[in-house]
């Protein structure tokens, strides 16, 4: 079973990638859900799993990046939303996306290099996999039902993005 850090690492790498492609492409043949729709679900996941996790382990270190995570998380999603309001041809489409990208890449970057480290120090071998374990089955909820061009249902997956944080944990069966 893989360990937390490398289910998140994996999921950063994937947006990573999803991103470039979006500039490898001409405007014209960009299909920017391809890149929002991973991003909105990784958002998810780390708010509802990995933050309460570094919360949880690394005490007072830990609920302090849980407030910086929620701050870049809320940043992401309204810069999101302002994208998605200009067609991919539009040049301020492309400025939107580059505004996102100013967040998370050091989002990313910090997360891989520095917190999850701390986290999987403070884990033992068969938590971390538990919590990969949760992880992965939470993100694969996210991207279900699939839609058309294998992205997820817009209106479920905007339904469950929509869906309180609380009712969320409760559904996922994360509390205690």
């Amino acid at each position: 079973m893989p360990k937390i850090s490398e289910v998140v690492k994996r999921d950063l790498r994937l947006l990573q990638d999803a991103y470039h492609h979006l500039w490898t492409v001409g405007p014209e043949d960009r299909k920017p859900n391809e890149f929002i729709w991973p991003l909105k679900r990784y958002l998810v996941v780390e708010d509802l799993l990995v933050t309460p996790a570094l919360e949880e382990h690394l005490g007072k270190l830990g609920a302090t990046r849980h407030k910086r995570l929620s701050d870049d998380d809320e940043s992401m999603n309204e810069k999101l939303k302002h994208m998605q309001t200009f067609d991919v041809t539009e040049p301020s489409h492309e400025a939107a996306l580059k505004a996102i990208w100013v967040d998370l890449e050091p989002h990313m970057r910090e997360e891989a290099g520095k917190d999850l480290d701390q986290l999987e120090e403070s884990l033992s071998q068969s938590e971390s996999e538990a919590l990969g374990s949760r992880y992965e089955r939470i993100s694969q909820l996210l991207q279900q039902p699939y839609g058309e061009h294998g992205a997820p249902d817009k209106d479920i997956l905007m339904a469950l993005l929509d869906t309180p944080r609380k009712e969320l944990i409760t559904k996922f069966g994360l509390t205690s």
